[in-house]
């Protein structure tokens, strides 16, 4: 059996691997003394080129990502489409490198938490299930568990063939298939966990292309449809920051009192729900349909302040 071996990265690798990426993915194609030059500046140090060849060996292999060295124009090149999810990848060096923000204002006071809040601890309470659930990912066996519903206010049984972990809303999500199709759970409602012994064949890439195409988990087998929304222009930087979905495109670029976006998606409940919080800010100029049962939504919202 070959021998792999494992190359961690340490807290100022971490940095820089994040810098290297966000560039090869902004430019697809950087020379290599550009982005020693980008490293090197952003991070007040010096790195060889030795150095950067490690640290694309270690994002190859440790976190697979396609990223080749052009011999003859001395240029790396990012294939996203050969590479692991690289948003994914950069979201969890972001969480990384918090992390080791954290730790290291520790050295500097033991009061450190008192300046950090977080959210809640919806994403630390699960952290058994979700080491079950990897593992079981990892080797392809279904799951068989107890979850209780939100919405059906209801206990149920289900086994299920986990194809991969979704974070949404600070929360974690196993997604796979049940007997009656694909399902998301919720892994800090999850209990009883137990990993079968029957592998099955793994169905990852299909499913993420399936979940690619809603806003959130809620799964929808009609059409896809073209939309487009109206923001009011004070919305814009906030809608370019935090993207409503990836397919998101400005649209009209030519007015200047609104922001026009086109997706093409699912039009889901989350989605909805997406639209909604922007109230008056926002309407929804096609489909009609969608429009008239935002529309309807707003109208039910009103009469309850009557």
């Amino acid at each position: 059996m070959k021998e792999h071996n494992q190359i961690h990265l340490n807290s100022p690798q971490v940095y820089r691997t994040k810098i290297l990426v966000e560039s090869l993915k902004k430019h697809s194609s950087v020379h290599r003394d550009t982005l020693i030059k980008e490293i090197c500046a952003k991070e007040s140090t010096v790195i060889s080129v030795r150095t950067l060849q490690r640290y694309v060996k270690s994002l190859n292999e440790e976190y697979g990502l396609s990223i080749k060295f052009n011999r003859t124009t001395t240029h790396y090149v990012l294939n996203e489409d050969k590479s692991a999810n690289v948003e994914s990848f950069l979201s969890h060096i972001e969480i990384l490198s918090t992390a080791e923000l954290i730790k290291s204002s520790f050295n500097e006071t033991n009061n450190a938490l008192a300046f950090v809040e977080f959210e809640n601890k919806a994403t630390t309470s699960s952290t058994a299930n979700f080491k079950f659930i990897l593992e079981a990912i990892h080797q392809t066996l279904p799951i068989t568990f107890r979850h209780n519903s939100f919405y059906h206010l209801k206990e149920e049984e289900y086994t299920l063939k986990p194809y991969f972990l979704k974070q949404y809303q600070n929360r974690w999500y196993a997604i796979g298939e049940t007997k009656e199709g694909y399902r998301t759970f919720g892994i800090d409602r999850i209990e009883n966990i137990t990993i079968g012994t029957e592998k099955f064949k793994p169905k990852t890439e299909e499913a993420k292309e399936r979940f690619s195409n809603v806003v959130g988990l809620n799964y929808m087998d009609h059409k896809m449809e073209k939309i487009q929304l109206s923001f009011h222009i004070s919305q814009k930087r906030y809608v370019l920051s935090l993207p409503l979905h990836h397919s998101q495109k400005e649209i009209n670029t030519e007015t200047t009192d609104t922001f026009d976006i086109e997706l093409r998606i699912h039009p889901n409940f989350e989605f909805r729900q997406q639209i909604l919080k922007y109230g008056s800010l926002v309407k929804v100029v096609e489909p009609k349909w969608l429009a008239e049962e935002i529309k309807e939504e707003l109208r039910k919202g009103f009469e309850g302040y009557l």
